[in-house]
C-alpha cells in the first residue's frame, strides 16, 4: 500500500494530479471511496438475488457475497486490510459511515426476520448488526494476513453471524442454526487441521471411560 501513490494513479486514470486531488482528495479518501463503493454494489446484487422475503438467507447472502467481493478484488481489499489495521486507514468520520453502512445491511435484514417472527424482539437489531460486522471484519483481517484462506474467511464470518442470530433465535429457526454452527465448527477444525468436534467429544469419552 506505501507503493500507492496519487502519481501513479492519475496517470492510470489519465488524469492530472491536481484533478484528482479535486474529485476525491487524499489517497486514503480514494480508498474510502472504494470501500463505499464496493457496499453499494453489494446491496445493488444483495436486492436483486437475496430479497427481505427470506431475511435470514439475507443474513448469510451478506457474508458471502461480501467475502466473494473482497476475494475476487484479493489485489485491492487485502493490502487495505492491512493498511486499516496498522494505520487507521481513512478518517474517522468516513469510517464510522463505512461501519454504519456495513453493519446497516444486517440491522435491515434482522429487523425484518424479526417482523415475520423468525427472531425474537429481545435486543436493538442495529446493535446485533454490528456485532455481526465486526465479527466479520475480525474474520476480513485473518484473511488479510493470511490466517485464513477465502472458505476460511466465510466460515469464520458466517459462523459469528449465526451465533448472534442464535441468541435471538425464535423456535422455527432456532435447529437450523444449530445445525449449521456445528457444520460451520467441524469446517473450520478442519481447515485447521484439527479433528471435527464430535470426533473429538467421542475420543475423549472413550480415553475417560465415560
Amino acid at each position: 500500500m506505501n507503493s500507492l501513490s496519487m502519481r501513479k494513479l492519475a496517470k492510470e486514470a489519465g488524469l492530472a494530479v491536481a484533478t484528482l486531488y479535486n474529485l476525491f482528495g487524499v489517497r486514503e479518501e480514494i480508498l474510502d471511496a472504494l470501500v463505499i463503493d464496493a457496499i453499494d454494489q453489494m446491496n445493488l446484487e444483495l436486492n436483486r438475488d437475496a430479497p427481505l422475503d427470506d431475511p435470514i438467507e439475507r443474513c448469510r447472502a451478506i457474508i458471502t457475497v461480501s467475502v466473494r467481493h473482497m476475494v475476487d478484488r484479493e489485489a485491492v481489499f487485502r493490502p487495505m486490510v492491512i493498511a486499516a489495521h496498522q494505520t487507521a486507514l481513512g478518517t474517522g468520520q468516513v469510517r464510522r459511515e463505512i461501519t454504519l453502512r456495513a453493519s446497516g445491511m444486517q440491522s435491515l435484514a434482522i429487523a425484518a426476520a424479526i417482523e415475520q417472527g423468525l427472531l425474537k424482539d429481545l435486543l436493538d437489531p442495529t446493535q446485533l448488526g454490528r456485532q455481526i460486522y465486526h465479527g466479520y471484519e475480525l474474520a476480513s483481517l485473518q484473511w488479510g494476513f493470511g490466517e485464513l484462506d477465502a472458505r476460511g474467511f466465510e466460515a469464520r464470518a458466517l459462523y459469528g453471524l449465526n451465533l448472534a442470530l442464535l441468541a435471538v433465535a425464535g423456535d422455527a429457526i432456532r435447529a437450523q442454526l444449530e445445525a449449521d454452527l456445528r457444520e460451520l465448527d467441524d469446517e473450520m477444525n478442519l481447515l485447521k487441521g484439527a479433528a471435527p468436534h464430535g470426533t473429538n467429544r467421542t475420543t475423549s469419552s472413550t480415553q475417560t471411560g465415560h
